[in-house]
């Protein structure tokens, strides 16, 4: 027995693909210029664009370079490690007196300071021997905090500390090595006190001067008397004109004469004998 055959209609997907649907070569070149220009004007368009912003920023660049010209660069970071001693470069001494004349009997005022300026924390010595104050005339060397200065005082500085201000009183009396006592005191005249740091080269402050005063002149007493420009005493009186001394006691008279003569009585007569 045959089976009826039945007439169905093809699936989609069974259809035969043409070649209507797929572009042609053409087309797809036409799409691969338009793509390409198009990237072309995009390329283009980036570096106009920053063309435009460099020549707009480059004179705010070129202020910026001018303005840090005066500057000086920051310290530059050491590495880390244990502090080691301070260095010239990284202190910063001072020196100020109290007046820039002193007159006779008084003591001078000096006031020092230190700071730290360097890049890492470093050692230095805060005491009198080591933060020393010299005093000079001229070139010699009158007195120094040194010689009688007291014992090491470490102070481990970071940057920007200070140690405070610390005032030194010298009483114009010179010093020596080991603080003999009993110095002699210095003179008048003009005098440089610097600040220094033992034991570390060039680190020494801007010197400052100031000048001791001489005493004033004696005034003389009004109660004395003046001796008259022939430098006789005037206590002693006037020899008389003549030469003639004066009489114990007696003043010569004003005008240098003698006195007169004391009058002698007349001389006793004798009797006449008898029958004379």
């Amino acid at each position: 027995m045959s089976t009826p055959r039945t007439s169905r209609a093809p699936r989609p997907s069974d259809r035969p693909r043409t070649g209507r649907d797929d572009p042609s070569r053409g087309a797809l070149l036409r799409r691969r210029l338009v793509a390409l220009a198009l990237l072309v004007g995009l390329v283009v368009g980036l570096v106009l664009l920053g063309q435009v912003v460099v020549r707009a920023v480059q004179p705010l660049l070129a202020g910026d370079e001018t303005a840090q010209e005066g500057k000086s660069p920051p310290p530059t970071p050491e590495a880390a490690g244990p502090p080691q001693d301070c260095t010239a470069a990284s202190l910063e001494l001072g020196v100020t007196t109290s007046a820039a004349e002193y007159e006779p009997g008084r003591a001078v005022q000096l006031s020092v300071t230190l700071r730290q300026s360097g890049g890492r924390p470093c050692l230095v010595d805060g005491s009198d021997a080591g933060r020393q104050v010299q005093i000079y005339s001229g070139d010699e060397l009158v007195w120094s905090s040194a010689h009688c200065g007291s014992t090491e005082r470490l102070l481990l500085m970071s940057t920007g500390d200070e140690d405070p201000s610390k005032l030194v009183r010298w009483d114009r009396h010179r010093s020596v090595e080991g603080c003999a006592p009993d110095q002699p005191e210095v003179g008048p005249g003009t005098y440089t006190a610097v600040l220094s740091i033992a034991g570390v080269e060039g680190a020494t402050s801007e010197p400052v001067t100031f000048t001791l005063l001489e005493p004033p002149a004696p005034t003389p007493d009004p109660a004395e008397p003046t001796a008259p420009a022939d430098g006789t005493d005037p206590a002693e009186g006037t020899a008389p004109a003549d030469g003639t001394a004066p009489a114990d006691g007696a003043t010569p008279p004003a005008d240098g004469t003698a006195p007169p003569a004391e009058e002698t009585a007349p001389a006793e007569t004798t009797p006449p004998a008898d029958g004379a």
